[in-house]
C-alpha cells in the first residue's frame, strides 16, 4: 500500500493506492502517525486507487477511525471501486464510516 496525504486547510485528503491487508500494517501504522498531527479535522480517505481491501484492512480502517477521533477528527471514506465498496457493504461498515461514491 501506498498513500499520500494533502492538507487543503479544510480537510486532510488521503490517496490510497493497492491493497489494504495484513501486508500494509506497517506502512499504515506510518500514516496514521503522520494523521495523529491533525487535530480536530475532517479526514477523507480517497480509496479509488485501493485495489483490495480485506478483513485486516478494513480492521485499520476502524483503528483510525478511533485514534483519529481521540484528537476530534472524523473519518469519511470516498470512491472505493466496486470489489471495495462491496467489502465495506458485506460488513456494514456505513453504519460506521461515511462512505461515498
Amino acid at each position: 500500500m501506498q498513500f499520500r496525504v494533502k492538507d487543503d486547510g479544510t480537510a486532510v485528503h488521503v490517496s490510497l493506492e493497492g491493497q489494504l491487508n495484513f501486508a500494509a500494517n506497517e506502512d499504515f501504522q506510518a500514516l496514521l502517525g503522520q494523521l495523529n498531527n491533525f487535530k480536530n479535522r475532517k479526514v477523507v480517505f480517497e480509496m479509488s486507487g485501493l485495489s483490495h481491501i480485506d478483513s485486516v484492512g478494513l480492521g485499520l480502517l476502524y483503528i483510525a477511525r478511533e485514534d483519529l477521533a481521540e484528537g476530534g477528527s472524523s473519518i469519511s471514506l470516498v470512491n472505493p471501486r466496486d470489489n471495495v465498496f462491496r467489502m465495506l457493504e458485506l460488513t456494514e461498515a456505513h453504519k460506521t464510516f461515511e462512505i461515498k461514491r
